[in-house]
C-alpha cells in the first residue's frame, strides 16, 4: 500500500489508520501542489476495496501486507486502470501536463508501470466527467459525452494486459491522439471550480450501496469550491452514508470553510527535499531533473509557453500599470520600478521587452496561448506577485509605497480566485486587477 507515494510520512499514518480500521469517513489531504496527495487518495481508495485476504506481517505494523500494488484481486485491477465504478473524483486540476509528462515517460520506458502511469493520467481527468455527476443544469458533461468516449476507445489501444508497442508506430499515434484529446477536454469542458450541481450528485452518488467494499469520493481542491457547493457538501459531511469515505484535498488549508475543517480528520503532506523531487521525477517519470526543480517546475516543461516568457508577460503587464499610472499624473513607485527593471534584465528579451508599449490584457491572454491550461495565468500572476515581493524587500519603500504594494497584491490573488472560484476569463480578470491596481496609486 502507498509503494507509489515517495518521501511523504503521511503514508504511514494513513496506512496505518487503514488497517485498524480507524480511518474517518470524512479526510482531508493538505499540502503543496504535486506533494502526492491526489495519489495518496487513489491509493485510500485502491486499499478500502481490495477483495485480497491480508497475510501475516510485520508485528506491530498491520499495514505491512495489506493491499499491494501488485495485488492482483479484481477490485485492485479495475482500482489501477482508474476504472473502480466505487471510485468518483470531482474539483478542478489542471491535467494536461501531467498527461503530457506521462505520454514522454512511456515513451521512454514502454515498461508496464509507465503505461498504467499514462493511462491513469488521462482517467484522472475523465473521472470528472463520469455520468454519475450528470444534472439537467449542466449540459457540460452531455457535450463532453463524444469526445471522452474517443478517449475511452484510445485508452482500449493501449490495455495494459497486452504490449501496445509491439506495433511502435501504432502505439505512438495512439499516445498522442489521447494527449491531444485530453488537452481538448480540459480546455473546452473542465470547470475551474466545482459546480455545485455536481456536490448534490455526487453526495446522492454516495448514498447508493456499493458494488464492492466501500465507495471513495474524492474532492480535489475542496478550497475551490463556490459558496453554493460548500454549503452542499457541507450537508453531506454532517450526515455522511456508512459506506462511503470523502477524501477531500487542498493546496490552502486555511481557505477551506471552518465549519468542512471541523468535520475532517487533516493528514498533512510536506514540502519535499530537492534530493526527493528528483527521486520523484527519476523514478515516477523515467527523467532526470535539473538542479533545484521540483515536480511542478518540472511538470512546467511541458507548458505550451516557455516560463520565462509568461515572467516576461508578468512583467510587461506591471510595467503597463506603472506607465499608466504616471500617464494620468499619479505619483511614481520608484522601488517598484526598480525591482521590474532587475527583473527585465534577469529574463531573456527583457531589455527589448522593456521598450513595448505596454500590452493589452487580451493580447497579453492570447500570448499566452490563451491560458490554457489554467496554469500558466496562475504562473503570470505569481511572476507579478514576486516583483511585488522584491520591491517590499529590497527596504527602499516609503509608507505610501508599501500601503500600494499591500493593496496590489491583495488585487492579485483576488486575480487568481477570480479565474479559479468565480470562473470569471483571464482577460476579464487582468482588466480588473490593472484597474484595481493604478487605482491604488
Amino acid at each position: 500500500m502507498f509503494e507509489n507515494l515517495i518521501a511523504q510520512n503521511a503514508k504511514s499514518l494513513l496506512a496505518d489508520d487503514i488497517a485498524r480500521g480507524r480511518l474517518p469517513p470524512s479526510i482531508l489531504l493538505s499540502g503543496s501542489p504535486a506533494s502526492g496527495k491526489l495519489t495518496a487518495a487513489l491509493e485510500i481508495a485502491r486499499a478500502l476495496s481490495c477483495e485480497a485476504p491480508r497475510h501475516a506481517g510485520t508485528v506491530g505494523s498491520p499495514a505491512a501486507s495489506m493491499a499491494p500494488w501488485g495485488c492482483q484481486c479484481p477490485s485492485c485491477r479495475k482500482h489501477k486502470e482508474l476504472a473502480h465504478p466505487d471510485l468518483l473524483v470531482v474539483g478542478p486540476r489542471d491535467c494536461a501536463l501531467e498527461v503530457r509528462a506521462a505520454a514522454a515517460a512511456f515513451a521512454r520506458a514502454r515498461s508496464k508501470a509507465a503505461q498504467y502511469l499514462f493511462i491513469r493520467s488521462v482517467r484522472k481527468l475523465t473521472l470528472r466527467f463520469s455520468p454519475q455527476l450528470a444534472d439537467e443544469s449542466d449540459q457540460r458533461l452531455s457535450k463532453a459525452a463524444p469526445l471522452i468516449a474517443d478517449i475511452e476507445e484510445g485508452i482500449e489501444e493501449l490495455d495494459p494486459s497486452r504490449d501496445p508497442w509491439s506495433d511502435a508506430s501504432k502505439a505512438e499515434k495512439a499516445i498522442g491522439s489521447l494527449v491531444l484529446l485530453a488537452e481538448k477536454l480540459e480546455a473546452e469542458f473542465l470547470y475551474d471550480s466545482l459546480p455545485v450541481a455536481q456536490v448534490r450528485a455526487a453526495s446522492s452518488w454516495a448514498w447508493l450501496s456499493p458494488a464492492g467494499k466501500k465507495k471513495v469520493l474524492v474532492v480535489e481542491n475542496a478550497d475551490r469550491m463556490q459558496e453554493g457547493a460548500r454549503n452542499a457538501f457541507l450537508k453531506t459531511l454532517e450526515e455522511p452514508p456508512s459506506n462511503a469515505v470523502f477524501v477531500l484535498t487542498t493546496a490552502r488549508r486555511g481557505a477551506v470553510l471552518p465549519t468542512i475543517l471541523s468535520r475532517v480528520r487533516t493528514y498533512a503532506f510536506v514540502d519535499r527535499s530537492e534530493t526527493e523531487e528528483s527521486e520523484v521525477v527519476e523514478r515516477v517519470f523515467h527523467d532526470r531533473a535539473a538542479t533545484g526543480e521540483s515536480l511542478s517546475s518540472y511538470f512546467n516543461r511541458f507548458l505550451p509557453v516557455p516560463p520565462d516568457a509568461i515572467a516576461l508577460a508578468g512583467a510587461r503587464f506591471l510595467g503597463g500599470v506603472l506607465a499608466r499610472s504616471i500617464d494620468e499624473g499619479r505619483r511614481p513607485l520608484p522601488a517598484t520600478r526598480a525591482a521590474l527593471d532587475a527583473r527585465f534584465a534577469a529574463l531573456p528579451g527583457g531589455d527589448a521587452a522593456s521598450r513595448l508599449g505596454p500590452p493589452e490584457a487580451g493580447e497579453l491572454v492570447a500570448q499566452l496561448a490563451k491560458c490554457q491550461p489554467r496554469a500558466i495565468y496562475r504562473l503570470f500572476v505569481a511572476s507579478v506577485l514576486r516583483v511585488l515581493r522584491d520591491a517590499l524587500r529590497s527596504g527602499s519603500t516609503d509608507a505610501r509605497e508599501t500601503a500600494v504594494l499591500s493593496s496590489w497584491t491583495k488585487a492579485a490573488r483576488d486575480a487568481v480566485d477570480a479565474v479559479s472560484v468565480y470562473n470569471i476569463s483571464p482577460t476579464s480578470a487582468l482588466e480588473s486587477l490593472a484597474d484595481r491596481m493604478r487605482e491604488a496609486v
